[in-house]
């Protein structure tokens, strides 16, 4: 909560896993309050469907619906959509069109999540080893670095959403 007033993001992504749901059923229910929602299909280039998706359609609230057999939709709106039946959402944060193109192709692609995914894994590696080298021979700094975890993870997701242009919230 702070973190997100901090960051003071423009989109608000929401996914969920509707694992026991019909995708006729939700997709209906999004057109219905007014969204603007697109199945991604493998058939067709990702980057571009992404690209005509958020040329197409407008709003701050993203949702990313994933559905058994590999069915994708995302759906766009201008207002938060909610229903107490509907599984728990991942929530993330966008800094601007190109933090939320990177994240959408994050979830639609396999080949992007890994290039996606690359820079990050790189960065806490060698964060992690220079912390292991430094507090190899002082286990209290190690005790230290744990308790300060906490405010480590906010760290990382300000680093996140200043590298990548998103982050969990």
């Amino acid at each position: 909560m702070i973190l997100e007033r901090l960051l003071s993001p423009r989109y608000r992504i929401r996914v969920f896993n509707m694992g026991k749901f019909r995708p006729e059923n939700i997709v209906e229910g999004f057109r219905r309050r007014g969204a603007h929602v697109l199945e991604l299909r493998e058939d067709i280039d990702t980057e571009l469907t992404i690209e005509s998706f958020l040329a197409s359609s407008y709003g701050d609230y993203i949702y990313v619906l994933k559905f058994p057999k590999g069915r994708l939709f995302l759906a766009r709106h201008t207002e938060r959509l909610d229903e107490k039946k509907w599984p728990s959402a991942e929530r993330y944060i966008a800094r601007d069109e190109s933090g939320l193109r990177r994240f959408l192709l994050k979830e639609a692609s396999r080949r992007s999540l890994l290039l996606m995914e690359a820079p990050l894994v790189i960065i806490w590696g060698a964060v992690w080893w220079l912390v292991w080298k430094y507090f190899e021979e002082y286990p209290l700094g190690t005790t230290l670095l744990f308790l300060l975890g906490f405010l480590l993870t906010d760290l990382s997701k300000v680093m996140e959403y200043s590298i990548l242009g998103y982050c969990k919230e």
